[in-house]
């Protein structure tokens, strides 16, 4: 027990050769390391008796300043507490309190108070700022509100003291009853190492108790995760007589590892030689991961951006691609060869548009979209895509129906599950290769049946299993699996995110999934998404119908040439008069000097000088009643009712094709003769 209150024993404890002199240089240099405020006031009349070297750091006055204050109102502000309040119940703890420094600047305060029953009585205070705390937890919330609702506000519960000095041995007490109660861990060691004390917030930091701790070397807390020059270089710094501050990862009693910011002195004795060496511990593992989440949302953030600008450029690809097939399906025999190849590039069209719908949820500029579908065919697309990104040592082997259940869900969302499951699998195996089966079945869960588990009553269900022949996992795996940024994988292979993802889409669905797994036994997961009624008719019995036709003029503008010529083509073999441009302010120069000759005009919304909205609220300006069609590729950049505000009849997506060109048209000019 380190206490001041009896000089021998401290003596007995510690070193003998240690003076009453030398313990005031301990408690003075562990109370100007630590960042805290700590001060002292009279019982009765509230003046201040002592100022730790903190109040300067957090308020901006000297310390003869605040010894000068009559009040401690006059620092922390009217209201600060009741001290009929205090007389009952001895202290008060953590109390958040906003006040101003010198320079007018806001801090807040965490704030702990307790009086001190020594001759006559005291009042301790001790403040720690935390004011970078809340603007980091208020940042995080604002990056991270809508991946998780996770963060949770740091534990910061730090106390430290005040009270009058009166006299030697009465100041020596008060400082050791301020380092006792400091949050913060306190560790003293000898020239050699050795730990000669710690005070209660170290023992509850790191699960030792002194008896435990006192007596072993330092080394007792290491992690084994830094380099040995990480050491030397501490103990360099400190042995030459100065100080160091810096992160550690240390290890607590049973095995966890914690990060701790930590500030170190030598402890001098009156012949300035270094007799002790003092530390404090605080502990920074949940701001640590608060920081790193923060980082990885930003980042997320900035590659969603990026994804969507590819995803914009590739949609303009795509509608060439698709709508020059479409128009050689259009001009040649049915039974042809020619025409069975390119009905196989406009199905690889139509995946690429798929890939690309992915790409802008992952970005944010697609909503999701949910509707009736029959997971069996989709299933079986997803594997045939993800046969050449597979190794060939893992051998895919699939029971699906095309005939399975439906469910109400995304089709991108289940490509994600799918696609996620699969290539986890797939990782697995990696190194010996093995088996990956794919299942897809209609299952009805009873109400006692073990599978469905609380919160999931009797009804029926679409069973997607994913099963793999790899490693396995351990139940501390299988424990945390589902965490955001948790993976088993080595830095660079993969962000912790996939299997979140996973399960948040199926609960989203008000499904749920079930693992098993071992090590050495592979891993199996199953998806439970509730099935709904059947839809009516079979996929693919549909004949297309014929393409809607017109005879109307149509100004036709879009910034890429490829695109407009194709697009152009198909609107004049359905029988319209079209002027094609590809800059927006002539399509606007040809409208002004022909107003009337156009019954519709189409165009981009992301081009050089007027952008598609702009265009229209010009021609709009110069003929009202002029129908105006938006193409974009974002769905949320230029929602529906959005374009009607700015005079938008309607809003079509990138890549267009012809069916959905030819039927827009159409009900764009027969709605305008209604």
């Amino acid at each position: 027990m380190f206490d001041l209150r009896s000089r021998q024993e401290v003596i007995g404890q510690r070193r003998e050769d240690v003076t009453l002199g030398q313990c005031d240089e301990v408690h003075r240099l562990i109370l100007g390391s630590i960042s805290d405020a700590v001060f002292v006031t009279d019982d009765s009349s509230g003046a201040f008796t002592y100022v730790s070297p903190g109040v300067s750091r957090i308020f901006g006055y000297s310390r003869d300043e605040v010894a000068s204050f009559s009040h401690v109102s006059e620092l922390l502000g009217e209201g600060m507490l009741s001290l009929d309040e205090l007389s009952t119940r001895g202290e008060l703890q953590n109390i958040e309190r906003e006040v101003l420094d010198k320079d007018g600047n806001k801090h807040v305060l965490l704030v702990n108070v307790k009086r001190v029953s020594i001759q006559g009585g005291t009042i301790l205070y001790c403040c720690r700022d935390i004011t970078e705390q809340k603007a980091t937890e208020e940042a995080l919330r604002r990056v991270n509100d809508d991946l998780r609702e996770r963060v949770a506000a740091c534990d910061v519960g730090f106390r430290t003291a005040r009270e009058q000095l009166k006299g030697e041995m009465e100041e020596r007490a008060r400082l050791a009853t301020a380092i006792e109660q400091v949050a913060d861990g306190v560790i003293l060691t000898g020239t050699d190492w050795t730990i000669q004390y710690v005070n209660p917030g170290f023992e509850r930091m790191t699960g030792y108790s002194r008896d435990e701790i006192i007596g072993q070397h330092l080394r007792i807390l290491k992690s084994g995760k830094h380099e040995g020059a990480f050491y030397r270089n501490i103990r360099n710094a400190l042995s030459n007589g100065g100080g160091w501050s810096g992160r550690i990862l240390n290890r607590k009693k049973d095995g966890t590892l914690y990060e701790s910011e930590v500030t170190g002195s030598p402890v001098r004795d009156a012949s300035g030689m270094i007799i002790n060496y003092v530390a404090i511990h605080r502990d920074i593992t949940h701001m640590a991961k608060l920081e790193k989440q923060l980082q990885q949302a930003q980042k997320m953030e900035a590659i969603g951006t990026l994804a969507g600008g590819i995803a914009h450029d590739f949609n303009n690809i795509l509608a060439v691609i698709v709508g020059c097939t479409e128009l050689s399906l259009l001009q040649i025999p049915k039974e042809s060869r020619t025409c069975r190849h390119l009905t196989e590039v406009l199905k690889a069209g139509e995946r690429a548009t798929e890939l690309v719908q992915q790409i802008l949820t992952f970005s944010r500029k697609r909503e999701i979209e949910r509707k009736p579908l029959r997971l069996g065919s989709l299933c079986k697309e997803v594997l045939k895509m993800l046969r050449s990104s597979l190794p060939s040592t893992v051998e895919i082997r699939q029971d699906i129906s095309s005939h399975t259940g439906v469910a109400l869900v995304d089709a991108t969302q289940i490509h994600q599950v799918l696609m996620n499951l699969c290539t986890n699998a797939a990782h697995a195996m990696r190194e010996k290769g093995g088996i990956l089966r794919v299942s897809l079945a209609n299952v009805d869960l009873g109400e006692d049946d073990p599978a469905a588990g609380p919160g999931h009553g009797p009804r029926p269900y679409v069973r997607l299993t994913v099963s793999d022949t790899g490693h396995g996992m351990s139940q501390d795996v299988l424990d945390r699996m589902f965490d955001p940024y948790f993976t088993s994988k080595k830095p660079g292979e993969g962000t912790g995110l996939g299997l979140a993802v996973v399960h948040g889409i199926v609960e989203s669905y008000g499904g749920f999934m079930r693992v098993h797994s071992a090590p050495g036994q592979g891993a199996t997961f199953h998806v439970f998404i509730p099935r709904i009624e059947d839809m009516s008719g079979e996929e693919g019995a549909e004949v297309a119908p014929a393409l809607p036709r017109g005879s109307e003029s149509i100004l036709l503008v879009d910034d890429e040439e490829p695109f407009i010529r194709v697009c152009r083509e198909l609107l004049v073999y359905l029988g319209y008069q079209v002027d094609a441009t590809t800059s927006s302010t002539e399509a606007l120069k040809v409208f002004k000097m022909q107003p009337h000759k156009y019954d519709l005009v189409i165009t981009d919304h992301i081009m050089p000088g007027l952008i598609g909205t702009e265009l229209a609220q010009e021609l709009l300006r110069i003929r009202p009643d002029i129908p105006v069609i938006l193409c974009t590729g974002f769905s949320d950049s230029m929602a529906q009712e959005n374009a009607n505000c700015l005079g938008v009849r309607s809003l079509i997506m990138k890549p267009l094709v012809a069916h959905a060109l030819a039927e827009k048209v159409r009900e764009v000019l027969d709605r305008d003769r209604q």
